[in-house]
């Protein structure tokens, strides 16, 4: 009984920290009225416009690119498909 109450408790703990870690890059906001800019991961509040991301750092210096495509993989059977 012990046991589950801890198993139970270590759950919910473990769930609202994975909850709680925002995910994403930075993005640079800036606000309507004061024209102050800001480097966050979430959203500031309504009065914030988002001008620029994602970025890697919380510094909102360094931007995130995507991943290259590789093009050493094998073509796609659907791309080899005679076109309709």
């Amino acid at each position: 009984m012990k046991f589950r109450f801890l198993a139970f408790a270590l759950g919910i703990t473990l769930c609202g920290a994975a909850m709680a870690q925002p995910s994403g890059g930075f993005y640079l906001f800036k606000n309507k009225d004061s024209g102050k800019v800001a480097c966050s991961q979430n959203e500031i509040s309504p009065d914030w416009i988002k001008q620029a991301g994602p970025f890697k750092d919380q510094d909102c210096k360094i931007e995130q690119k995507p991943e290259p495509v590789r093009t050493d993989l094998p073509a796609s059977p659907l791309d080899l498909a005679p076109k309709k």
